[in-house]
């Protein structure tokens, strides 16, 4: 009976591990909901001939880092040529690289020769986990600074982290953050390089602006409470209204906390004065860090009715 019992449960607990399987795999399309830059920077590749940076075979040159696999040599990757002699270790950034069914490895004009080395990532992971993640979905990939990275890439003959950092080359679908700091410090693409920003863009409400169609001298304001995902406008209509732009919500520039991403927003009218003949829109202007998102709300058919007060809810994400 103890072995049928037994038997029943193990059988039941490994229905139960299946079955998590299942709902993580349906629910999670990406490998993780954040990456760590130190995780890309456990590859290295032992040298096999000396100032030989071309090896037999394309297994030697792929890695794998949180499921993701990557081809560790890119001409945006600084590389770490770790020499037996350390004195003429040194950071080399690939000219060219080389990908085929019988070698991999990458050009590069190092400085001293080298006899006994590893090669190795020259930014700590870093630019091998910006380059691997880049245009991963439709909103921006999380890459963590956390304090292995720190460490190792302070390690780093000839550089230092902060420099390292400062000559990442990234564009706007990777967010970075640096999670040593007591509030993260995040961030974004400038389109030369990675500058600083405000990490708390969903507290930041838009700005609330009147079109045409709210009609002459309208009052607009968001309520109180309003955040960058959720919030009500309030439109008090002027005189001589008519069709058009009712009004817009306009985020913050990347630079002053908005998001990096046009996203997407639900619009519905509230209160006793339903409106319903509307229709929204997303745009953005600015790139870099003056990008920032604009949603515009506009009544096509029938002008809103003037010195009346209609309520707008949003919801963003």
């Amino acid at each position: 009976m103890r072995k049928v019992l037994s038997i029943s449960l193990l059988a039941l607990a490994v229905l139960a591990l299946c079955g998590t399987g299942f709902a993580q795999t349906a629910n999670t399309p990406f490998t993780a909901p954040e990456y760590y830059a130190s995780s890309f920077n456990l590859w290295s590749i032992n040298g096999q001939s000396p100032n030989t940076y071309i090896f037999p075979g394309r297994n030697v040159c792929n890695s794998n880092a949180q499921n993701v696999p990557f081809f560790v040599f890119s001409t945006t990757a600084p590389v770490l040529i770790a020499d037996n002699n350390t004195t003429n270790s040194e950071v080399v950034t690939p000219s060219a690289v080389v990908n085929t069914a019988g070698s991999c490895g990458a050009t590069v004009a190092p400085t001293h020769s080298h006899y006994t080395f590893q090669m190795k990532s020259g930014t700590a992971g870093l630019q091998e986990a910006i380059n691997s993640l880049t245009s991963q979905g439709a909103w921006p990939t999380l890459v963590d600074l956390d304090k292995n990275w720190w460490t190792v890439a302070n390690q780093i003959p000839g550089t230092y982290a902060t420099a390292i950092l400062g000559a990442a080359t990234g564009n706007m679908t990777v967010l970075l953050k640096d999670i040593t700091t007591a509030t993260p410090t995040f961030y974004v693409w400038s389109g030369t390089a990675y500058t600083a920003t405000n990490a708390n863009w969903k507290n930041t409400a838009p700005t609330l602006a009147a079109g045409a169609g709210a009609g002459s001298s309208p009052t607009v304001s968001n309520v109180n409470g309003a955040t960058a995902i959720a919030g009500i406008a309030s439109v008090l209509t002027g005189s001589a209204t008519t069709t058009g732009t009712l009004f817009t919500e306009t985020w913050p520039t990347v630079a002053n906390g908005g998001p990096q991403y046009d996203g997407s927003c639900v619009v519905k009218s509230s209160g006793a004065n339903s409106y319903t003949t509307f229709t929204t829109a997303m745009s953005d202007t600015g790139s870099g860090t003056t990008f920032q998102r604009i949603l515009t709300v506009t009544v096509a058919t029938t002008a809103p009715v003037a010195a009346t007060q209609y309520y707008f809810t949003y919801t963003c994400k």
